[in-house]
C-alpha cells in the first residue's frame, strides 16, 4: 500500500477510536476531525500554487468573457495582467489564485466603469511663476534695486556690533511676579481632602466591604465578638446590580458558577424594607433569567465552521444586542431620569420578564437543538418553524414576529445553494448540508438525468433537508438537472438571467406589513411563497427544455418511429417487411436472417414514411436462439435495434427498448401464423379425399384464423394504439423530464403486462406461443401431401419470379405425365398404384396431425382463457378479460 493511503487509513482508525465518530452516521464531524488530525500528521501544511493552472484559469476567463460578448471586461483583464507581469513576484500565483477563488459570477456582477475608482488621484501640476506672481505680486518698494554682492568689510562687522548693543540696552517688559509673591506658601493652593466625603463614597461602593461586619447592637450590649450579618444596600443599588447581571457583566450581588454557567445570589446583601424570603425569590427569578441569557451569550462564541450555523449564531447575537439595548434603556432611565421615576425592584422584574420572554424561548430552543446539530444540521430551522407556527396559534403577535424573522433570516444561507443549483446547475464544494449531490460524475450523457445526480438521504431513508422543504425538494432537484441538461445542449447562455424576477422571501412578503397576526396559517403562507419562489425558476427551465426536446431533439419523431416500426401502426409496411422475412425463412437457408440484408430491407420499406434520418437509425441485429426449425419462436433471432439520441435516451431509457423489441417479436410471430394459414387454401383441404377429414381441416383452419386475428387485433388496437395515444397525451402535458420519463416508464410497464411479456405471465405467453406453433404444424401437415396446390409450393420459395417459374414447370410436368401413363399399360398401372399408396400414407399422416392439432388446441385455449380471466379478476387489466371472452367465444361455438 502507498504511504499516503496507509497514512489515510491509519488516520481514519485513529479518529474513529478517539472520537467514536462514524463516517456513515456523522460524516461532517468525522471529516472535520480527520482534517484536524491530518494537518498534524502532514509533513508540511502549505503547498505552492500551480502557476500554470492559475494562468489557464485566467485564459479561460478571457475566453469566456469574449464568448459572452464582454470584450470590455476581457480587455480590462488582459491589460492588468500585462501590467502585473512587469512587477511579478514569487507570490503572484498565490495572490491570483486567491482572487480567482473569491470571484463570484464576474460576468454578471463586474462593471468596467468601477475600475475608474481604483485609479490614484492625479498629481498636482508643477508650480509656475505665473501662479507665484498671482499670489505675491513683485511690486514692493525697492525690490528691483541693485544689490552690492561685494565681500563684507570690518566696518560692516562694527555696525553689526553696534546694533546688538543697542538692542541689548532696550528695557525689557515688566513681569507680573512681585517680590511679595516670593513669600507665598504653595501648599495654600492645595484643596484639603474631605475625609467624610471620601468615606461616604467608599460606603456607597458596597462591593468593597468585607462580607463580615461588626453589628452595632452587639457592641452596645458589650459583646465584642465578631458576628456575621447582612449588608443592607439601597434598592437602586440592587437594581443596578441586577441590570449588570442581565447584561452578563460581573457583579457583587451575584456570583457566576463557571462550571454550571449560572448565577447564584450573594446573600450578604439585603434590603431593609423587604422580607428576605420574598427578596430571595425575586432575585432567584431574575438570576434564572440571567442564567439562560448568559448561557446563550456563551454559545454565541463557538465560531461554528458551517455557514448555516454561523447565520444562526449571527441572528442570536442580533437579538441579544436588541435585549442589551432594552437593558441600556432601563439603565438610562434610572441613571439620568427625565421625569421622576419610582425605584422598584418588583417593577423592574415585571419589565424584564416582559421583553425577555422571546429571548428566553430562544435560549430554550438553542439548548434543545445543540446536542443534535452535528447529526441533523437543519434541526434548528425545523424548531424555529415549529415555534413560529405555535406562536401564531397562541395569538402572541410579538413572539410570532420574533421567531418568524429569525427563521427567515436563517433560511437565506440555505437558499443560496438552492439558488445556485436552480439557476446554474452547480453544486458547492463539500456542501454536505445540501440534499443534492453528484452521484456519478463520469456517467454518460444518455443517463445524465437518472444517474449523474442523486438526492441525499439519511440511513432511515428520510430526505436530508428540512421537513418544511420536503414537498418542493423534487422540483428543486429537477430544475437544477434541467439547467445541466440545457448546458449539455449548449443553450444555457440564453437563460442566465433567471434570477431577475425572483420574488422575495422575507417577513413582509410572506406575512404582510400589518402588526397583527395573519389569518392563514404560517405553514401555508410560507409554502405558497416558497412555491412561487421555486416556480420563478422551475417554470422557465422546464418549459425551455421541453421545447428543445420537442423541436430540436426530435422526441415526437422518435416516438412515431417506435409506433410505426415496433408497434405496427402502419400494417401495410409491417406486412411487407414480414412477408419478405418469411419468404427468406421458408427457403430453409441458415443465412435467412442476415443482418446486412435485413437492415437494407428495413431502410427501403420504412425510409419513405419515417422522418428524415430516422430510418438510418434502424439496424437489424441477429440474435442467437435455441429454437430451430419452422417454429414461430425462431423469429426471436430477428431483433430490430434503434440508436436512440442521448437527449431522448434520458426519457426513453435503453432498458425500454427491449420491451419494444419483445412486443414487436410477439406481433411478428402472430403475422407469421397468419401468413402460413393463408398459404393453406380451400382446395388444399378439400383435396384430402375423406369428407370427415376435410371438415376437420376446415374447422381447424377457421379456429386458427380466428385465434390469430383476435391476437393481432388485441395487440395492435387494444394494447398498442390506445396505450400509445394515452402516453403521448400525458407526455405533452408533463412538467419536466422526470415526469416524462416516469410517464414513459409506466407506459412500458403497462405495455409489458398487456403483452403478457412479464415473468408473472410467462405460462400464458408460452401457451400462446404453442398455439401459434399449431399453425405451423397445420401448414406443414398440408404441405407434405404430394397433390398440394401451387399455393403450398409458394411456401418453399423466397421470390415471386422463382415461384412462378416453378409453378409453370410443375404444370408442364403434370400435363406430360398422364399422357405417358395412358400410352403404356404396365407402366401406367405401376405408377398409379404407387401414387395411390403414397396418397393413402400421406392422408393417414395428415389425419393423425390434424387430430393432434385439434387435441392440443382444445387443451391450450381453455388454459389461456382461464389464465387471462384469473389475472384480470385479481386486480389486473380489463383488456385481458376481453381477450379471454373473444377466444372463449369461438372455442365454445365450435365445440358445441
Amino acid at each position: 500500500m502507498p504511504q499516503p493511503a496507509q497514512i489515510g487509513a491509519l488516520t481514519d482508525e485513529l479518529v474513529a477510536s478517539i472520537t467514536n465518530f462514524s463516517p456513515s452516521t456523522n460524516a461532517q464531524a468525522f471529516k472535520h476531525a480527520k482534517d484536524l488530525a491530518a494537518r498534524g500528521l502532514r509533513g508540511y501544511q502549505y503547498g505552492r500554487t500551480n502557476q500554470f493552472d492559475v494562468r489557464a484559469k485566467l485564459d479561460g476567463f478571457d475566453e469566456k468573457f469574449r464568448v459572452l460578448n464582454r470584450d470590455d471586461l476581457a480587455n480590462a483583464l488582459l491589460e492588468r495582467l500585462k501590467e502585473l507581469d512587469k512587477v511579478s513576484t514569487k507570490w503572484t500565483p498565490e495572490t491570483l489564485s486567491l482572487l480567482l477563488q473569491l470571484s463570484d459570477r464576474p460576468v454578471e456582477k463586474s462593471n468596467v466603469d468601477d475600475l475608474e475608482l481604483l485609479k490614484p488621484p492625479q498629481s498636482p501640476s508643477p508650480l509656475t511663476w505665473a501662479e507665484i506672481i498671482a499670489d505675491d505680486p513683485l511690486d514692493e518698494e525697492g525690490i528691483w534695486e541693485s544689490i552690492d554682492y561685494a565681500a563684507e568689510s570690518s566696518e560692516d562687522e562694527k555696525d553689526y556690533r553696534k546694533r546688538e548693543k543697542a538692542r541689548a540696552s532696550e528695557p525689557t517688559p515688566s513681569s507680573s511676579f512681585t517680590e511679595e509673591d516670593s513669600h507665598l506658601d504653595p501648599e495654600s493652593y492645595v484643596i484639603p481632602i474631605q475625609k467624610d466625603a471620601l468615606l461616604d463614597i467608599r460606603k456607597e461602593q458596597f462591593w468593597r466591604h468585607p462580607a463580615e461586619h461588626q453589628a452595632g447592637g452587639a457592641l452596645a450590649e458589650g459583646n465584642h465578638a465578631a458576628k456575621k450579618s447582612a449588608s443592607e444596600i439601597t434598592e437602586l443599588q440592587m437594581i443596578r446590580e441586577v441590570l449588570f447581571m442581565l447584561a452578563g457583566l460581573p457583579t457583587t450581588l451575584y456570583t457566576i458558577d463557571t462550571n454550571l454557567r449560572e448565577f447564584k445570589i450573594n446573600t450578604v446583601f439585603t434590603l431593609g424594607h423587604v422580607v428576605s424570603l420574598t427578596l430571595d425569590d425575586l432575585l432567584s427569578d431574575l438570576g434564572g433569567i440571567g442564567t439562560q441569557i448568559y448561557r446563550l451569550r456563551k454559545w454565541t462564541g463557538n465560531n461554528p465552521p458551517i455557514p448555516l450555523f454561523q447565520t444562526f449564531e449571527a441572528a442570536v447575537m442580533k437579538r441579544l444586542a436588541q435585549f442589551d439595548s432594552s437593558l441600556a434603556g432601563l439603565q438610562s432611565r434610572y441613571l439620568n431620569p427625565e421625569v421622576p421615576v419610582s425605584v422598584s425592584l418588583l417593577e423592574l422584574h415585571n419589565e424584564v420578564r416582559g421583553f425577555a420572554g422571546p429571548i428566553l424561548q430562544l435560549a430554550t430552543l438553542v439548548v434543545a437543538v445543540m446536542p443534535t446539530l452535528s447529526e441533523n444540521p437543519f434541526l434548528y430551522l425545523e424548531a424555529l418553524f415549529e415555534r413560529t407556527s405555535l406562536a401564531q396559534m397562541m395569538s402572541d403577535v410579538g413572539l410570532f414576529q420574533f421567531f418568524a424573522r429569525i427563521f427567515l433570516d436563517c433560511l437565506q444561507p440555505y437558499l443560496k445553494p438552492i439558488r445556485i443549483w436552480m439557476e446554474h446547475g452547480e453544486l458547492g464544494p463539500d456542501n454536505e448540508t445540501f440534499f443534492v449531490f453528484m452521484n456519478d460524475k463520469s456517467s454518460e450523457a444518455a443517463s445524465l438525468w437518472h444517474d449523474r445526480y442523486a438526492i441525499r438521504r439519511h440511513l432511515n431513508g428520510e430526505l436530508h433537508a428540512p421537513n418544511f422543504l420536503h414537498p418542493a425538494a423534487l422540483r428543486i432537484f429537477n430544475t437544477g438537472k434541467s439547467i445541466v441538461f440545457l448546458k449539455e445542449l449548449a443553450n444555457h447562455h440564453k437563460y442566465t438571467n433567471i434570477a431577475q424576477d425572483e420574488p422575495r422571501l422575507d417577513f413582509e412578503t410572506i406575512c404582510g406589513e400589518a402588526e397583527s397576526l395573519p389569518f392563514a396559517p404560517f405553514s401555508e403562507l410560507f409554502g405558497s411563497a416558497f412555491e412561487a419562489w421555486i416556480g420563478s425558476k422551475f417554470s422557465l427551465a422546464s418549459t425551455v427544455l421541453r421545447q428543445k426536446l420537442s423541436s430540436e431533439c426530435g422526441l415526437w419523431e422518435v416516438l412515431d418511429t417506435f409506433r410505426i416500426v415496433y408497434l405496427g401502426a402502419d400494417g401495410s409496411l409491417l406486412q411487407d417487411f414480414a412477408d419478405l422475412v418469411f419468404e427468406r425463412m421458408d427457403e430453409l437457408d441458415s443465412n435467412w436472417n442476415d443482418r446486412y440484408l435485413l437492415t437494407e430491407l428495413v431502410h427501403g420499406i420504412y425510409g419513405a414514411v419515417l422522418a428524415p434520418g430516422q430510418a438510418e437509425r434502424l439496424v437489424i441485429r441477429r440474435s442467437t436462439t435455441k429454437h430451430r426449425g419452422r417454429s414461430v419462436k425462431g423469429l426471436s433471432a430477428v431483433v430490430v435495434d434503434y440508436n436512440i439520441p442521448w437527449s431522448i435516451a434520458n426519457i426513453i431509457q435503453k432498458s425500454s427498448l427491449q420491451i419494444y423489441q419483445r412486443a414487436f417479436g410477439f406481433l411478428l410471430k402472430v403475422y407469421r401464423a397468419k401468413y402460413l394459414l393463408q398459404k393453406v387454401s380451400w382446395n388444399d383441404i378439400q383435396g384430402l379425399g375423406d369428407d370427415s377429414l376435410s371438415r376437420l381441416g376446415l374447422k381447424m383452419r377457421h379456429r386458427l384464423i380466428w385465434s390469430t386475428d383476435v391476437l393481432r387485433t388485441y395487440l395492435t388496437e387494444t394494447v398498442f394504439a390506445s396505450s400509445t395515444s394515452q402516453m403521448e397525451e400525458a407526455l405533452s402535458a408533463a412538467d419536466d423530464i422526470d415526469a416524462m420519463a416516469g410517464i414513459h416508464t409506466s407506459y412500458i410497464t403497462r405495455l409489458q403486462d398487456l403483452c403478457l411479456l412479464s415473468k408473472n405471465f410467462s405460462p400464458i405467453y408460452q401457451a400462446i406461443m404453442s398455439l401459434l406453433d399449431l399453425v405451423v404444424d397445420f401448414a406443414d401437415a398440408h404441405s407434405r401431401r404430394p397433390n398440394a396446390s401451387a399455393s403450398l409450393a409458394k411456401v418453399q420459395t423466397s421470390q415471386q419470379k422463382r415461384d412462378a417459374r416453378r409453378r409453370k414447370l410443375r404444370d408442364r410436368r403434370r400435363s406430360i405425365i398422364p399422357t405417358r401413363q395412358n400410352s403404356s399399360d404396365d407402366g401406367s398401372e405401376d405408377e398409379y398404384d404407387g401414387d395411390a399408396e403414397s396418397s393413402t400414407s400421406h392422408d393417414a399422416a395428415t389425419s393423425e396431425s390434424l387430430y393432434k392439432i385439434q387435441e392440443q388446441f382444445d387443451r391450450l385455449v381453455p388454459f389461456v382463457v382461464a389464465g387471462l380471466k384469473g389475472v384480470s379478476r385479481a386486480g389486473g387489466e380489463s383488456a385481458w378479460e376481453m381477450l379471454a371472452e373473444r377466444l372463449d367465444w369461438n372455442f365454445k361455438v365450435r365445440c358445441s
